[in-house]
């Protein structure tokens, strides 16, 4: 990504010359994110509770981005875009040592799951003739995504036999050790967005657009939002 960066600084540089065709821009952006991942669904063979699928939800965030319009029909950007952390919190079980009946509420644990997930991204744009004050915009390319994943991890961490009568069967009772862990991957995805741009003046426009982020994340990102742009 800080290769992509150099690169756009430099074709953003070298461009100032044809003032005449290039304008600068910079924007920041609002969005909603949807997220749709595959799912694993195993059964639990060792007695424990592992769930470290990422999870659908929705949230919000947002972003900037620094680009140019090179042509006006072609642009070249470079963004950032953060979004806010999604939490699940569910009641899961685990199953029991084979041979001993134990009640099912002693085998519950609380599972937590959590995501947050930024995107680096360098799009080429198309742009066709603008009608009136509006401009469609469409964009591709690829993002660095850095995802950040909280999960945990319960077993059994104790197993007590205690009767309350002498003579009669030992009840069974066990203790649930529960850890937290959190995982970080980073890779490339594909980016394909959409906009509508309507120019408030002959330098500031409102965007509304969508974008998608598919590939290396078990899943897909949708990211519907609004940006506010400035252009020279």
């Amino acid at each position: 990504m800080r290769g992509a960066l150099v690169i756009c600084l430099a074709l953003f540089g070298g461009a100032q010359p044809a003032h005449a065709q290039t304008r600068i821009y910079v924007a920041g952006d609002l969005f909603a994110e949807i997220m749709r991942s595959s799912q694993t669904i195993a059964p639990d063979f060792l007695g424990s509770g592992t769930d470290t699928s990422p999870r659908d939800g929705v949230t919000i965030g947002g972003g900037g981005r620094i680009g140019a319009f090179f042509t006006p029909a072609w642009s070249l950007e470079l963004g950032l875009d953060f979004g806010k952390t999604v939490s699940e919190v569910r009641t899961l079980s685990i199953r029991g040592p084979l041979g001993l009946t134990i009640p099912s509420s002693a085998l519950q644990y609380q599972s937590r799951t959590s995501h947050r997930s930024s995107a680096s991204s360098v799009l080429l744009g198309y742009h066709p003739p603008a009608r009136g004050r509006i401009q469609a915009g469409f964009r591709g390319g690829v993002s660095f995504m850095h995802t950040e994943r909280m999960f945990t991890n319960t077993t059994i961490g104790g197993l007590t036999f205690s009767s309350t009568f002498p003579g009669l069967p030992s009840a069974p009772t066990i203790s649930l050790l529960t850890d937290e862990y959190t995982t970080v991957t980073n890779g490339l995805t594909a980016t394909l967005a959409a906009e509508a741009a309507i120019d408030v003046s002959g330098h500031f426009a409102i965007v509304p657009e969508v974008r998608a982020h598919a590939g290396g994340l078990g899943g897909f990102l949708l990211r519907p939002g609004v940006a506010a742009r400035w252009r020279w």
